[in-house]
């Protein structure tokens, strides 16, 4: 109780400090000559700000993907990308942009364990405090040597100590030792300290693509800084001052006695470029411009706060609040494109599927069981489809198809006996699934010597994301963005069938574009252009047909 008071004041008085400065730095502007800056802004240049800031971002977020899947969660970009900046959001407003750490919560909504999640960002912070600490003790000298006189050395102290400070904490996390080891594994707490530093161990061995790209983003960074500088006019900094002004300020951001410790980075910022002569009202237009253009393109990550939960009891819930006619709808849909796009997906399963009469066929994820009437077996020995949308399955049922039966059951634990099953179809599934390892399991455990899986999916290595963003705006179909969870390439869905016999096809590219205009030859051209793509593995859905030996 005691603790918790405690950091509540503390916080409280961070932000009072915050406010006053910020009062203090608002009070002290000349708004007549701040106007005349603003209104002769160099927008191109504003824009190439802009655009530098934003590409940072993105070569963070490859980053962390490559962290999450070198840990063994395979999660895709889309939703990496939302997270991140969702973290880069609340860190514009926390002191020592410690709002950063929502990431790990943010993944954990779409599947990562939150150590994981923490050991990934933690991992990739204390090499970029390294690689900054570095170029902050460079800054400090160059404004030494360059400012005659300047009593600033005992930063260099500071800076120093506290590195040590954080580089020793996170060292001591990675190898407790056997003491530290014992005694933590006695509070549920201090566990999961030893799981992040289990974790941070192994992200080590990829320390050389994490301080390259940490060196990249510097380099964005101090563009975007003197492109802002340069579209002001009235802030004179070179190219080698804006590399080094931000990892001065990220250094003193950690320091709570400073404003920028506080979270008003623009004090620092000012304060620095104040020593570097800049006017006031000139620096005060530059902090507050540069902090503006983060913010409007971290709001990118608001979408990240608001999105789906998905762990299964949610997904669950969430499919069926779907009418159950909704496959039904798109593979007659009035929209050329989806029609054409559902249509030609379907006829290319069936041909990869071979099924014929007497088979027993399990369509796994089946809907409103297009996939099974669109086989026109005349004889079956049984259709099996399952869903966990019991709307669909309703929907499916009242289809009244020829020995069919329809039964609500999750993909990842099918509910028949090994070896019961002929041919199996799963038309985009496995990307909505935290763990599709589980489902290929059983899909293997229930199918027989010699039967066939077909398993269609968006092709990671494609253009599948546009498609995916418009169907998402035009409001057609299920929201994709917040279902699909991951993407795989050829190569991905083919490890998990090492010893079955295997062909598969990659569909679309321009095709179901160009179908928008309705008109068979300019259609014609565009298959004939899907054609160039497709056999380079380069269209935007994958159907792999995988056998599986006799024995």
């Amino acid at each position: 109780m005691y603790l918790a008071i405690k950091q509540n004041s503390l916080k409280i008085i961070q932000a009072v400090l915050a406010a006053i400065i910020l009062l203090l730095l608002l009070g002290s502007i000349d708004y007549l000559q701040a106007s005349s800056i603003l209104l002769h802004l160099d927008w191109t240049l504003l824009l190439l700000a802009c655009f530098c800031y934003l590409l940072m971002n993105i070569l963070m977020s490859i980053r962390l993907k490559k962290i999450i899947s070198y840990l063994g969660h395979k999660i895709r970009f889309r939703i990496i990308f939302l997270s991140h900046m969702s973290g880069m959001l609340l860190s514009d407003f926390t002191p020592g942009r410690s709002g950063y750490i929502y990431v790990a919560l943010a993944l954990n909504k779409k599947g990562v364990p939150l150590p994981k999640g923490v050991a990934a960002i933690t991992s990739t912070y204390i090499f970029d405090l390294l690689f900054k600490v570095a170029l902050s003790l460079i800054a400090v000298y160059y404004l030494y040597s360059t400012i005659t006189g300047l009593p600033i050395g005992f930063i260099l102290y500071l800076v120093l100590i506290l590195t040590l400070l954080i580089v020793g904490a996170y060292f001591l996390i990675m190898y407790p030792g056997q003491v530290l080891h014992n005694l933590f594994q006695k509070s549920k707490y201090l566990k999961y300290v030893i799981d992040l530093g289990i974790q941070s161990r192994s992200i080590q061995k990829i320390s050389p693509y994490i301080i390259f790209i940490s060196f990249l983003g510097w380099i964005l960074r101090g563009l975007e800084w003197f492109f802002v500088a340069r579209s002001l006019g009235g802030v004179s900094i070179t190219l080698f001052e804006a590399l080094l002004l931000n990892p001065l300020l990220t250094i003193l951001s950690l320091i709570p006695i400073t404003p920028a410790g506080l979270g008003i980075q623009e004090a620092g910022i000012i304060g620095i470029l104040g020593l570097m002569g800049i006017p006031l009202t000139g620096a005060i237009a530059f902090a507050f411009l540069t902090r503006f253009i983060e913010i409007i393109i971290d709001l990118i990550g608001l979408k990240s706060f608001f999105s789906l939960d998905a762990k299964k009891e949610t997904l669950f819930n969430y499919y069926n609040s779907f009418d159950g006619d909704i496959d039904e709808k798109a593979y007659n849909s009035d929209w050329c494109v989806q029609r054409f796009f559902q249509r030609r997906r379907t006829d290319t399963i069936k041909k990869m599927l071979g099924a014929s009469n007497g088979d027993i066929i399990l369509d796994v994820g089946c809907g409103s069981g297009v996939q099974l009437r669109a086989l026109e077996i005349a004889s079956p020995k049984l259709l099996i489809g399952t869903d966990v949308n019991r709307n669909a399955l309703i929907y499916a049922k009242n289809k009244k198809i020829p020995q069919s039966e329809f039964i609500v059951a999750d993909a990842q634990y099918l509910p028949f006996k090994s070896q019961t099953v002929n041919k199996i179809i799963c038309a985009e599934i496995i990307e909505h699934l935290n763990e599709p390892e589980l489902m290929i399991a059983e899909t293997q455990r229930v199918l027989q010597n010699g039967g066939s899986i077909v398993i269609s999916t968006p092709n990671e290595h494609s253009i599948w994301g546009l498609y995916e963003f418009f169907w998402d705006v035009f409001g057609r179909g299920r929201n994709y963005g917040e279902t699909h969870l991951k993407f795989f390439s050829v190569r991905e869905l083919e490890y998990f069938f090492p010893h079955y016999l295997m062909s598969h096809e990659t569909l679309f590219f321009f095709s179901p574009l160009l179908a928008l205009f309705n008109n068979k030859t300019v259609l014609h051209w565009g298959r004939v252009i899907d054609t160039s793509f497709e056999k380079i593995n380069a269209g935007v859905i994958i159907i792999l047909c995988a056998k599986k030996r006799e024995r």
